[in-house]
């Protein structure tokens, strides 16, 4: 079996960029290439993880893809009999977000505690997106806003694509476009987003930011935006002085560099060949070479994914990682 673990995005390899998910066993694991802090998983992160585990059948996958603040809402994609399902788990209550056919792709979920936003395609050849937003709050369903990617927060959705990077509030169903560029990510509720590898913005980009040259991954959880810049993952928080290295990877020719990062509060996830989850406060960062836990991060909760198990942690709840 093979399972989808990572969102469509833009993925640097060899020179190369891939716009399209990417498939890799769900035990897949390799060795650590990180040139900073490296921490076993610990056993507390185990334990919690297996208190809410899902163990999926034989011919199915399951992948928790999204969850709010504090873990009790997740949203669970499943693959069964050539269908795809995207369903909303929350507190006992069960209730379908999408479904999709054969080979039709549902990805790059993302979830603000209300609204939910996904995009699909009719294959894995086919990469004609569409991207939908639903409201966890009625029974409608989803709506078409546009045809790239987008990211959510505080009821507003941003993507880009050639017109430049739309913002729009959903709620009101307006769509504005504030500049050309690529890569949009909340920041509070400002867009900053990328154009000839600088930070951009609507009114003034923070000073820490305005020498920054990221590259093309950028991730924001509305406090803490974290960038790709070669073989570094940096980040900045309002109230910090200045930019931080979060972690670093030894450069090795023909390889994944740091791609996917996703940031929810202290904890930043990320993949190079297998996954990582680095501590913002301790610097230190997790890999683990055991099949079965390749972990990321999704609003409030820590999820895992492996040989036909789903599980969640929340966050909140997670022991801090140990500096070296």
């Amino acid at each position: 079996m093979r399972a989808l673990i990572a969102l469509a995005g833009v993925t640097a390899i060899a020179g190369c960029v891939a716009a399209y998910p990417i498939d890799r066993p769900s035990d897949y694991t390799a060795e650590s290439r990180l040139s900073t802090c490296r921490v076993d998983l610990p056993q507390s992160w185990k334990d919690l993880l297996a208190q809410d585990r899902t163990e999926a059948g034989p011919h199915e996958k399951v992948i928790v893809v999204a969850a709010n603040e504090d873990a009790g809402t997740t949203l669970v994609k499943t693959t069964r009999n050539r269908t795809t399902e995207l369903v909303l788990h929350d507190h006992g209550k069960r209730q379908q977000v999408m479904a999709v056919q054969n080979d039709g792709q549902l990805f790059g979920v993302e979830f603000d505690g209300r609204w939910v936003t996904f995009s699909t395609t009719p294959s894995p050849e086919n990469h004609a997106t569409t991207t939908y937003a639903w409201d966890s709050r009625n029974d409608g369903a989803p709506m078409r806003i546009g045809d790239s990617g987008a990211v959510v927060h505080n009821g507003k959705a941003t993507w880009s694509d050639r017109a430049g990077v739309h913002v729009y509030d959903l709620a009101k169903k307006k769509d504005r476009i504030v500049g050309p560029g690529k890569e949009p990510v909340f920041l509070r509720d400002a867009v900053i987003w990328l154009r000839d590898g600088r930070f951009r913005a609507e009114g003034e980009v923070p000073e820490q930011l305005r020498n920054a040259q990221p590259g093309d991954s950028v991730a924001s959880d509305g406090r803490t935006v974290v960038w790709t810049q070669g073989e570094k993952l940096l980040g900045w928080r309002e109230g910090w002085p200045e930019t931080r290295e979060l972690a670093g990877i030894e450069s090795v020719p023909l390889t994944e560099g740091i791609v996917f990062p996703r940031v929810s509060g202290d904890f930043v996830s990320w993949q190079s060949e297998s996954s990582y989850v680095t501590d913002i406060r301790s610097g230190a960062t997790m890999h683990t070479t055991e099949g079965g836990y390749w972990l990321e991060v999704h609003g409030g909760a820590l999820t895992q994914q492996g040989w036909r198990v789903a599980a969640t942690a929340p966050l909140a709840k997670l022991s801090s990682l140990n500096r070296c």
